[in-house]
């Protein structure tokens, strides 16, 4: 069973490994994250928190998290959750209404989402997957 992400009755599958992000780059992403969830937090206009839920079925995963936007990036700090035998993992969140930018931590390598409706590269020459949340 395919890794998959669901999010306002959407179901994406999760991406193939990247190289782990460095000091660096979270430290760029924290930035523009902060720059977002102001433009987030003038989009959402009072509309109220949404609950998404983020699942990812991997079969050789020890651990899981989920980082992004929402989270200032912070690698350890939304562990998902393994659901029994089946390998699968989940995270819900409840997000404002506006686009986040995340990625998953599988063993201790970043993943973005191939088949996500959008992923968009960032300054690192990687991929982000992109949520959007709506009111």
């Amino acid at each position: 069973m395919p890794g998959f992400l669901t999010a306002n009755g959407a179901t994406i599958v999760p991406g193939n490994a990247e190289t782990e992000v460095n000091d660096d780059e979270r430290i760029y992403m924290r930035r523009v994250d902060k720059n977002r969830r102001e433009q987030n937090s003038s989009v959402s206009g009072g509309a109220g928190r949404r609950e998404v839920a983020f699942v990812l079925s991997s079969p050789e995963a020890e651990e899981v998290y989920l980082c992004g936007d929402f989270n200032q990036w912070a690698p350890h700090s939304l562990p998902m959750i393994r659901h029994g035998e089946d390998h699968w993992w989940e995270k819900h969140l409840a997000l404002e209404p506006g686009r986040y930018e995340y990625k998953f931590i599988v063993n201790g390598v970043w993943i973005h989402n191939p088949d996500a409706p959008l992923n968009v590269p960032n300054v690192f020459g990687s991929l982000n997957s992109v949520m959007e949340v709506r009111p």
